[in-house]
């Protein structure tokens, strides 16, 4: 496992992506600049396990990044949740159960298709957003205190 910290002379920031690019992934790529363009081109450019930009190692401290190799460097991100992610396999599993009713209004599901029901199964697989409300624990406790008062209420 090394070199540790390599210090390449290039001429140039394309010659360095060129030389990083020709070679294995590294697992951290240090950069220094004040230049947020040449910054930006490496980003865009290269591909590592991790960028430092204008420190060394610092990076390792922050348990909120993870950190890890691609390809040569190493697989997965590890650090606190991500090395939790890393080694938990999350399966997932649907059981459906058989009601007429829905299977009717599902029908569309199967073939022959035509251009209505591509349209069905076009919608049914858009991403979806997320309609949960950000203080939805907030207005579960509110309605469930809502309605202790009430019920409390109606006994007295």
């Amino acid at each position: 496992f090394g070199p540790v910290l390599p210090i390449v002379s290039v001429q140039s920031e394309d010659d360095a992506i060129n030389f990083i690019k020709k070679g294995d992934k590294p697992l951290s790529l240090y950069l220094f600049s004040t230049n947020q363009k040449t910054i930006d081109k490496f980003v865009n450019e290269t591909s590592s396990g991790s960028i430092c930009g204008n420190d060394t190692v610092i990076h390792l401290s922050i348990d909120t990044l993870p950190f890890g190799g691609i390809g040569a460097s190493g697989l997965g991100r590890y650090h606190g949740k991500y090395s939790f992610d890393t080694f938990s396999h999350e399966k997932s599993i649907l059981i459906r159960g058989y009601n007429p009713v829905l299977e009717a209004i599902g029908s569309k599901r199967y073939p022959p298709y035509n251009d209505s029901k591509l349209r069905f199964m076009s919608l049914l697989l858009a991403k979806r957003r997320d309609f949960t409300p950000k203080y939805l624990s907030q207005y579960l406790m509110y309605a469930l205190g809502v309605v202790t008062v009430l019920g409390v209420q109606a006994l007295y």
